[in-house]
């Protein structure tokens, strides 16, 4: 007796610390984890894949603190020995979580709800998939979607977030946008799988339906671009009207246009062409485009936006000083892109810093208006 006495001490002063528990009356605590990349919905399967990445958690039950934990996910042991685990659930399945801490067992079957989520689709063209910015891998190569382009950069910073990056290099309102199983079709199809429209747009039109490639190339030889592209922006404003119809006819009424950025400014907020980024273009002809076409552009589509409710964002205070002429570009110049792409293709596009820039500049916005709120 006098023997077992020590061990019966430190037993009971053990019960006095940590009374015995009921594992029973023990419940995980559990909290939704986000992913590092932003969840994809591209296709009708994406969006029937419903599933969760949970971390459950025992870490709260002081007694535990620092004991060894063996998981066991429907059977199916788990390797570590943390006081919380992460796991992909199904969500509406029911799934049964084991931990053994020693002799204790606790034990939980678990049907979560789905958490909620905030869906974000892009659509448009270079500018929003993120042309000139491969990173270590296209996300498609055939459209130069990049996993460094504003609409991944800003998924990422939304908690729960799932994103429909349908944004291609190239494309039109009439070859890309609205076209046979172009964006707006491939989105109406994710729609109907999901039974409701996504949370937000973002739209990136009208550069390549008014010819931005084309103006450069005409300033270098032509003073009088301006009369030459009046039949165009009346042409760009229709193709805004019928992008404006079909997304009301989808029932998406919260969309977020952006203005195109200039990339004419040096770091005194002045358009500059000594640089030698536009060729013979002389300075007199990229004043003249960059008054007579981007910003008149850009007027179109605030004006555009107005008249349909959309969000709009204002990314001159961005690239006001910041031009393919500056000291601090956030342009791609053409030797950037033939290194980091191979081809010239990715000139004159937004660089990934300006990227994440736009993605900030459009968080801002969304929280002043209380939009993720909602």
């Amino acid at each position: 007796m006098l023997i077992n006495l020590p061990k019966m001490l430190v037993l009971s002063w053990n019960n006095v610390i940590f009374p015995p528990l009921d594992s029973s009356k023990i419940a995980f605590r559990i909290t939704t984890v986000s992913e590092k990349f932003p969840e994809l919905w591209q296709t009708p399967s994406d969006v029937s894949r419903r599933d969760s990445l949970l971390n459950i958690s025992i870490c709260h039950v002081e007694k535990f603190k620092f004991s060894k934990f063996e998981w066991k996910f429907d059977g199916q042991k788990f390797l570590g020995q943390e006081c919380s685990q992460i796991f992909r659930i199904q969500d509406q399945k029911f799934h049964r979580v084991t931990v053994e801490i020693g002799d204790t067992v606790i034990e939980e079957n678990l049907n979560l709800p789905p958490p909620r989520k905030f869906w974000i689709a892009s659509i448009g063209d270079s500018f929003s998939s993120g042309q000139g910015n491969p990173g270590d891998k296209w996300l498609d190569e055939s459209c130069y979607r990049s996993k460094l382009a504003f609409p991944v950069k800003l998924s990422e910073k939304i908690e729960n977030s799932i994103l429909s990056f349908l944004s291609c290099s190239g494309s039109t309102v009439e070859q890309g946008i609205l076209s046979k199983n172009g964006q707006l079709e491939v989105l109406n199809s994710l729609i109907m799988s999901h039974g409701s429209p996504p949370n937000i747009l973002f739209l990136t039109i009208g550069g390549n339906d008014i010819g931005f490639t084309d103006v450069i190339s005409l300033v270098q030889r032509d003073s009088n671009i301006a009369d030459k592209f009046d039949m165009r922006f009346f042409f760009v404003s229709h193709q805004i009207d019928r992008v404006a119809w079909k997304l009301r006819e989808m029932n998406i009424s919260r969309v977020v246009l952006l203005d195109y950025y200039d990339v004419t400014k040096n770091d005194e907020n002045e358009v500059d062409a000594s640089c030698g980024a536009f060729g013979q273009v002389s300075l007199s002809n990229l004043k003249l485009a960059e008054k007579k076409i981007l910003q008149r552009l850009n007027q179109l589509l605030r004006r555009k936006a107005q008249e349909y409710g959309w969000i709009t964002v204002d990314t001159s205070e961005i690239f006001g000083t910041r031009g393919i002429c500056s000291n601090r570009s956030l342009i791609r110049s053409r030797n950037e892109s033939l290194v980091l792409q191979g081809n010239e293709y990715g000139s004159f596009h937004p660089n990934e810093e300006a990227h994440q820039l736009i993605a900030m500049k459009i968080l801002e916005t969304l929280k002043e208006r209380e939009i993720l709120n909602n």
